[in-house]
């Protein structure tokens, strides 16, 4: 393939069908975003609308999730108060990854119990009016139902991003958004940044923060 670098050309009839393994992958991850898009499109825009209005009003968003939930958590709490895109200038907003402070997650889980982490952090972090975004491929992730329900409790909205049927996580949110995809936590978690992703766009533009200038 004339755009493959020198010393990295096809060694093996083999590749051909790892080619189609890659298209494969990629074609099912594409397309799952698609009928996200098209059936839950609505969700996303009301769970915007939430975190924006929660921002506008001087409050903060928290975000938990494990394993790989946990680094989506990270990566849109960073984009929030860092910056999307570059194109875009506005203020930080406070957003805070509860999955971040791994002395406070060892000793939570020593003392408390790995159930109760997240609450933990929930308790001493959030208040009336602040909102609680809970990732969990399976929708079945017990401390982040627990974190939800604290937040419940301490007046926040409750917020999920969910797989599967959307299990018992779902039970304890506001607002939910599942991704259908049975067992296949990677297609759920590629799903799940991307839907993070258009969220803090409309946040964005909610927020009248539109490219270089405000709109």
């Amino acid at each position: 393939m004339d755009d493959v670098p020198q010393g990295f050309e096809s060694v093996s009839g083999d590749d051909k069908a790892m080619e189609g393994r890659v298209r494969a992958a990629l074609e099912s991850s594409a397309q799952l975003k698609l009928n996200v898009a098209e059936t839950q499109g609505n969700v996303i825009v009301a769970m915007a609308r939430i975190v924006a209005n929660a921002f506008m009003g001087g409050h903060k968003l928290l975000i938990c999730g494990n394993g790989g939930s946990a680094a989506d958590a990270q990566h849109l709490a960073t984009e929030l108060t860092i910056r999307y895109r570059s194109s875009v200038r506005r203020r930080a907003l406070p957003a805070i990854a509860l999955s971040t402070d791994t002395s406070a997650l060892t000793a939570g889980a020593n003392d408390l119990g790995y159930d109760e982490v997240f609450a933990r952090l929930v308790e001493a972090y959030g208040g009336e009016g602040d909102v609680i975004l809970g990732i969990s491929t399976s929708g079945n992730s017990m401390n982040v139902r627990k974190a939800l329900e604290r937040g419940r409790q301490q007046g926040m909205l409750t917020l999920a991003f969910l797989g599967g049927d959307g299990g018992c996580v779902q039970e304890v949110a506001d607002l939910s958004l599942t991704v259908p995809y049975g067992e296949a936590a990677d297609r759920v978690q590629e799903c799940h940044i991307a839907v993070g992703h258009a969220m803090i766009d409309c946040i964005e533009h909610i927020m009248g923060y539109c490219g270089e200038t405000t709109c």
